[in-house]
């Protein structure tokens, strides 16, 4: 397995995992998920390879794609009340169906604690929505641990 950046040749291959993960999130979340559809198209993917503030990092064997990370760095905020951190933003980790336990979003996501580290960010930090139960279990093995919560109330459900 070969863990490198994205090349061009490789983009359609990511667009459908993200078509994959757009459906898991359709079906764990069907009152926030309309359609279903990928969070970036074929033009997205390639605009973000090019993009030097965008990672975007595949696991590969041979001309298969079977995993990708898309992350970016976010400078120290401003605000007075929080302690300034440079933080390494996972925006997506997706590993292809058939690949999971097979060592691949380990490798995706040693890389960014690499690349997060050589960069001289403070912390890693990515979102995760509860009924993906897999990818908790997956970020906790990977010594990451819960520093908020998101909560809702939904009003039309709850009249």
């Amino acid at each position: 397995m070969i863990i490198s950046k994205a090349k061009k040749s490789e983009t359609g291959q990511i667009v459908e995992l993200l078509r994959y993960i757009s459906g898991l999130h359709k079906e764990g979340r069907p009152d926030v998920f309309a359609t279903g559809l990928p969070k970036y198209d074929l033009e997205a993917v390639l605009r973000l390879t090019d993009d030097e503030n965008t990672f975007v990092i595949t696991a590969t064997e041979g001309d298969e794609v079977l995993g990708y990370l898309i992350a970016y760095i976010s400078e120290p905020s401003h605000d007075p009340h929080m302690k300034p951190r440079k933080t390494f933003y996972i925006d997506d980790l997706c590993v292809k169906p058939g690949s999971h336990r097979k060592g691949v979003g380990t490798a995706l996501f040693g890389e960014a604690k690499r690349m997060a580290a050589e960069r001289g960010c403070d912390i890693i930090d990515l979102n995760v929505w509860t009924f993906n139960t897999g990818a908790i279990r997956f970020y906790e093995s990977m010594g990451m641990k819960a520093s908020r919560m998101r909560m809702e109330l939904d009003l039309i459900k709850n009249k």
